[in-house]
C-alpha cells in the first residue's frame, strides 16, 4: 500500500484508524472479525486488511503521527523559543 496524504488527510486518516475497536476485534470469533476495511476517500484509498497487518499499519500511523508532532517540538524550541537563544 503506498500513499500520500496532506496534514489534514493525514490526521483525518488517523483518527478514522483510531476509532476502531481493537479490543472486540481480537475476542470476537466470527470470520468478520478477522479482517478490517481501510479507506481514505481523498486518495481513492480502500483496503482490506487482515486483522494482524491493520494492527501494523495502526502502528505505523501512530509513529509517523509521533514523528510529526515531535518534529515540530523542536522547530519551535530551536527556531521560535527566544528563551534557547
Amino acid at each position: 500500500m503506498h500513499a500520500s496524504f496532506r496534514i489534514l488527510d493525514f490526521l483525518h486518516f488517523r483518527s478514522l484508524i483510531n476509532r476502531i475497536d481493537l479490543h472486540s476485534k481480537l475476542f470476537d470469533l466470527s470470520d468478520e472479525a478477522d479482517y478490517e476495511c481501510i479507506e481514505a476517500p481523498c486518495l481513492n484509498l480502500y483496503h482490506k486488511l487482515p486483522l494482524c497487518e491493520f494492527i501494523q499499519v495502526r502502528e505505523l500511523v501512530n509513529g509517523t503521527h509521533f514523528a510529526i508532532e515531535l518534529n515540530s517540538m523542536l522547530h519551535v524550541a530551536l527556531y521560535q523559543d527566544p528563551s534557547m537563544a
